[in-house]
């Protein structure tokens, strides 16, 4: 028996495992026995994946009946001059309110598989492979719904964002005007202070504006018919490293102070938000370990530079590519089944049985709740 070295271990071991039989995708009949038997499958072999909805959070309730959402909001009130006469005690003291927005179905989508009779049963062994096969079947069809509903959860963060950047003159076509005084302007119309230059200010108008009512964009703010979004959209730097990894701690820290507060600015429709619990930091996949590694790990006192909400690391935010991060009240953003089903139909001529999911949702995004989108600097 020869001595072994190394470099002839490699060598032998480098010839002995050869590629051509290594997951090749065709199966090569031998009888390598002395009783000419076919050589025999000794497995069937499958590796299974976990596929998980990362957005559970954004679940809303079921809908058993009706299926579109109805969003309302009342405004808070300014204090009157007390006045001793009484004389408007008899008077309606009504309340203003939030245009109304409405969610609608998505409409009903089908996922479906076919499991055939006297199929998978001349490809098995024993009766624990077969049983394994026909409950993966199954397993993928419920896997196909919740890789369906965490991109369709993604997509609703996307138009979200888009809807923010488009209020705040990001997209790529504004859909308000120029503010000017001698127009009149209904509630909700988005408006700028100016069209072009340094210093542009976006927002909303909250009370009807006729012309004439205020001389500028100054007097309009002042007199409480816009709300100038504050910090809707942020373009700031992908953390990277150390600096720019602590600008985005620094500016969701910032974020959060507001939303633990009253504020004006951070939400669509221009409201005025109260304190706010439950504040859900979502982020795309490669942003933290840079925050985790270049911010995190070198901090002497952690706590003080530690995300202040619950954060979830998602793969993207849909087809909104530029956004990397949000930062919302998990109320805002919801993601409610109307209807749900699995029905089964035999074939008996064909022998097989199709099984189908049916599947309807309704997205729910609200225009009266905090939200803070961080972008990439736009070229």
């Amino acid at each position: 028996m020869a001595k072994l070295s190394i470099e002839q271990l490699k060598t032998l071991v480098a010839t002995y495992v050869d590629e051509q039989k290594i997951s090749v995708d065709t199966f090569e009949i031998t009888r390598d026995n002395t009783v000419g038997l076919l050589d025999k499958i000794g497995m069937i072999k499958t590796i299974d994946f976990s596929y998980v909805d990362k957005l559970a959070v954004l679940d809303g309730e079921e809908l058993s009946f009706g299926k579109t959402i109805e969003e309302w909001q009342e405004d808070l009130k300014l204090p009157e001059d007390f006045d001793a006469s009484g004389s408007s005690t008899l008077a309606p003291h009504d309340g203003t309110y939030r245009p109304v927005f409405y969610s609608y179905t998505l409409g009903q989508k089908t996922h479906s598989i076919t499991i055939r009779n006297n199929d998978i049963e001349r490809a098995v062994h024993f009766v624990e492979q077969f049983v394994s096969i026909v409950a993966m079947k199954s397993k993928r069809l419920y896997d196909s719904v919740a890789v369906w509903r965490y991109q369709v959860k993604r997509e609703m963060l996307g138009k979200l964002a888009e809807m923010c950047e488009d209020a705040v003159g990001l997209s790529a076509s504004y859909s308000g005007e120029t503010f000017a005084n001698n127009k009149n302007y209904a509630v909700n119309a988005l408006v700028r202070s100016k069209t072009s230059g340094e210093g542009i200010e976006y927002g909303i108008i909250v009370k009807p504006v006729k012309s004439g009512d205020f001389s500028n964009w100054a007097g309009a703010v002042a007199g409480g018919a816009i709300i100038v979004y504050n910090g809707l959209v942020e373009e700031l730097a992908i953390p990277t490293d150390t600096a720019s990894g602590e600008a985005f701690v620094k500016s969701v820290k910032e974020a959060m102070e507001v939303a633990s507060d009253l504020s004006e600015g951070h939400s669509l429709n221009g409201n005025t938000l109260g304190a706010t619990e439950g504040m859900l930091l979502l982020i795309k996949q490669g942003v933290m370990p840079s925050v985790e590694v270049d911010v995190l790990a070198g901090a002497f006192h952690e706590d003080k530079v530690a995300l202040p909400a619950e954060v979830k690391v998602i793969k993207d935010f849909g087809s909104a590519s530029n956004v990397y991060a949000m930062l919302i009240d998990r109320r805002g953003c919801r993601l409610h089944n109307t209807y749900r089903a699995v029905r089964s139909q035999e074939n008996a001529q064909g022998n097989f049985t199709n099984v189908f999911h049916h599947d309807e949702e309704t997205a729910f995004i609200s225009r009266n709740t905090f939200v803070k989108v961080f972008t990439e600097p736009s070229a």
